[in-house]
């Protein structure tokens, strides 16, 4: 069904929790061009950090101080909240907006635990609300278009699946910080918890793995220099999945330098590989694909061919769309009652994280900590009419 263009006289509100630096590319910058959202206020407890943050991106509302996680959650005026917080936050302020009636967007990944996930879907379902786990690339129309090839049988059923992501050491040192959260145990962090969901979500949508766990038939991990024993830094686990497909995942915060002294700088790890009975599809950059993609097609019988899809067949969408654009799309239409082009489902983001348990188990790191917060609605009920 193709989505309505046409917006209602109210946009749906966005409140975001925390001046996350992936804010702007996940929902700041893709709202710019739909017309059906409004970003109206952001939460900091930092005040002159979330002070910056709102004069930089042009946002009306800042909430400040030890309460304005809650405050902005309460606030009548907004409709869906964006949870871009570290992992170990992710089940306590999901909960909470979701008991206080808001839609929300969760980053990636959806929880710490697939217990937590099922609550959380449980609470969305009886609130009536929409909850979704920001897996951007899969709303891609490339990576769509990957699934369709495969599903139409042109190149038979799947054989095995391979994807990976993973960054060289001297990119690592710029893009993470040196006391990242991804490195913090109790907040969630972790190589697995990271990048390595894309290869892992990338896997399983493309092989129609998503109704189950997977089976980890093996996980290998290198551990992160500040907690070797509880962090990966990367992450190497394979598949047994149906029909005696097999599949394997890398993820790697920082794959080290060869050569001489390790002078020489690893390459960027970026691809899907899928084989099948007629031959071999490989996907490059599938997490990103908007800024550059190739889908290689090469059958065992026939001529090889390169596509690259910026938008659907059919016309929908636009090329100079984001990942994160077009999975703000199927948000707002969820929302709003209609079809979404593509979406995630409660259970497929659940089966998700209890394969990453599984991997963790499998490699002998701990489990993920679960929060310790347990639902309640007096706290929000209490913002909400006045009395806090």
């Amino acid at each position: 069904m193709a989505s309505e263009n046409t917006a209602p006289r109210t946009p749906l509100r966005f409140g975001i929790l925390g001046a996350a630096r992936i804010a702007p590319n996940a929902l700041l910058t893709p709202a710019k061009s739909h017309p059906d959202v409004a970003i109206v206020a952001v939460a900091c407890r930092d005040q002159k950090k979330g002070a910056q943050f709102a004069r930089k991106h042009n946002i009306p509302k800042t909430f400040a101080g030890p309460q304005a996680y809650l405050e902005l959650i309460a606030d009548p005026g907004i409709d869906a909240i964006y949870n871009p917080l570290p992992n170990g936050l992710h089940f306590e302020w999901t909960m909470r907006a979701v008991e206080a009636g808001k839609h929300v967007l969760v980053e990636k990944p959806f929880t710490d635990t697939a217990e937590e996930a099922r609550q959380l879907f449980a609470a969305a379902e009886k609130k009536g609300v929409v909850i979704l786990e920001a897996m951007h690339a899969l709303f891609h129309p490339a990576m769509q278009r990957v699934r369709e090839i495969i599903q139409n049988g042109e190149l038979g059923k799947v054989k095995s699946a391979k994807a990976s992501l993973a960054l060289p050491q001297a990119l690592s040192r710029f893009m993470f910080l040196e006391d990242d959260v991804r490195f913090q145990y109790d907040l969630g962090g972790g190589c697995s918890m990271d990048m390595g969901v894309y290869p892992l979500a990338a896997i399983r949508y493309v092989a129609g793995a998503e109704s189950a766990a997977l089976e980890v038939t093996s996980a290998t991990a290198t551990g992160h220099p500040l907690d070797p024993e509880r962090i990966d830094r990367a992450m190497h686990a394979t598949y047994a999945l149906s029909d005696s497909v097999t599949a394997e995942s890398t993820a790697d915060f920082g794959i080290p330098g060869w050569g001489p002294f390790g002078l020489i700088p690893s390459g960027i790890h970026i691809d899907l590989v899928v084989s099948l009975e007629g031959g071999d599809i490989t996907y490059f950059n599938y997490v990103l694909p908007s800024t550059f993609h190739t889908i290689k097609v090469k059958p065992k019988r026939g001529s090889a061919r390169t596509e690259k899809v910026y938008r659907y067949a059919d016309g929908r969408g636009d090329k100079s769309w984001s990942t994160y654009r077009y999975q703000l799309e199927a948000f707002v239409d969820k929302v709003r009652g209609r079809t979404p082009w593509a979406w995630i489902d409660p259970q497929t983001t659940i089966t998700q994280i209890e394969t990453l348990e599984r991997i963790y188990a499998k490699a002998g790191l701990p489990p993920r900590v679960a929060s310790s917060y347990k639902p309640e609605t007096s706290t929000v009920s209490a913002l909400s009419s006045g009395d806090a």
